[in-house]
């Protein structure tokens, strides 16, 4: 009987250890990572069929902290809003406070009105033109725009200023109680943009710079307005030729025109002043309204954010569940990886260290 005796060269022994070595160094690597990292290293060749379902998630992920980022870029810029009507509203209660007591007659408080009129536009005018990120708050979806002109700055488009144009209105003066309620009306047809003799004067040509209220053809122009979620659109345009700032403005602007205190004829005074300090007071009203309606927009969108906030919870965890490992499972796996390498390393040590003179 004869016997077969194969042979394996140390040579091509050392070699398959070394292989075997470097497999498993770098499953152990894998190991490592996954226990540092918490998810699996190779992701997709691991869940094999279900990996589509981790790439959808991911992507709704994605969309959804996009929608995130943007939202909370509006609720700042929301909030800007917000503080400035507060500051406008401050500002045009604390002119009618002094205005009031001098509506129907002049009062003692009633020397100062034409000064502080000036005053409060000189406040107001600014806040009203804020930007937010270089985009202006108030002049609609023309955010490029300069919402309002300043009192004595001329329009370049009609070689008007806010100045000039009530001063032509106001004239030589208030004589008679005909004479300011034909010039309170022409006022505000001017402030509703409403002039078609000489449109020049109107509002939306002279004093104010941004998306009008209705386009020449007719069409009313949009309104700013944010998608905020998937199939949600948030409305929140606040524009300065809303009545609320219309009125307002219009208030300060008769006020501003001329001294009440240069009114002789009682009738007038009451006709001319009582109609501004109204004008005033409604503007007030609608600023008012305007926070109310803006509060009420903000709370929607933080609303929301809470909303997608959750949500991305939940497609974390969803990822986590599909992508993770489990680690104590993780941790065995590269304790038992690290008890096979030290192992082979000694093996192939000892095999390195071989040489003819081991067989003499």
């Amino acid at each position: 009987m004869s016997t077969t005796i194969s042979t394996v060269s140390t040579l091509q022994t050392l070699l398959s250890r070394r292989r075997m070595a470097a497999n498993l160094q770098e499953q152990f690597m894998q190991a490592s990572q996954e226990v540092s990292t918490g998810t699996k290293t190779d992701v997709y060749g691991s869940l094999g069929a279900r990996a589509a379902e981790t790439l959808a998630l991911r992507a709704r992920m994605d969309r959804n902290a996009g929608l995130m980022s943007s939202n909370d870029m509006l609720a700042n810029r929301l909030e800007t809003m917000a503080d400035t009507l507060g500051s406008m509203r401050n500002t045009a209660q604390n002119f009618l406070n002094l205005a009031i007591v001098n509506r129907d007659a002049p009062g003692a408080t009633s020397e100062p009105i034409q000064s502080a009129a000036l005053t409060a536009l000189e406040q107001l005018l600014p806040r009203v033109n804020a930007t937010y990120h270089g985009m202006a708050l108030f002049a609609g979806i023309d955010t490029d725009q300069r919402a309002l002109m300043g009192w004595d700055e001329v329009n370049p488009q009609t070689g008007l200023s806010p100045r000039a144009v009530v001063e032509g209105v106001i004239g030589g003066g208030i004589v008679n109680a005909a004479d300011a309620a034909a010039k309170v009306a022409e006022m505000e047809t001017i402030f509703a943009s409403a002039d078609a003799v000489q449109p020049a004067r109107n509002f939306e040509a002279t004093f104010y710079n941004g998306t009008p209220a209705i386009y020449p053809d007719g069409t009313i122009p949009p309104r700013q307005t944010a998608h905020i979620d998937e199939g949600i659109s948030l409305p929140y345009g606040v524009q300065a030729n809303d009545a609320a700032f219309t009125d307002l403005l219009r208030g300060l602007s008769m006020l501003a025109g001329m001294d009440p205190n240069d009114i002789t004829d009682p009738d007038a005074y009451r006709t001319w002043v009582g109609s501004a300090v109204d004008a005033v007071s409604r503007g007030l009203e609608g600023l008012i309204e305007t926070e109310a309606r803006l509060g009420g927009q903000q709370q929607v969108l933080d609303e929301t954010i809470d909303a997608q906030t959750d949500r991305n919870v939940l497609y974390n965890s969803q990822i986590l569940s599909l992508e993770g490992v489990d680690p104590y499972e993780a941790a065995s796996r590269m304790s038992q990886l690290q008890t096979q390498l030290e192992a082979t390393y000694a093996v192939t040590a000892r095999l390195s260290n071989l040489s003819f003179l081991n067989f003499m």
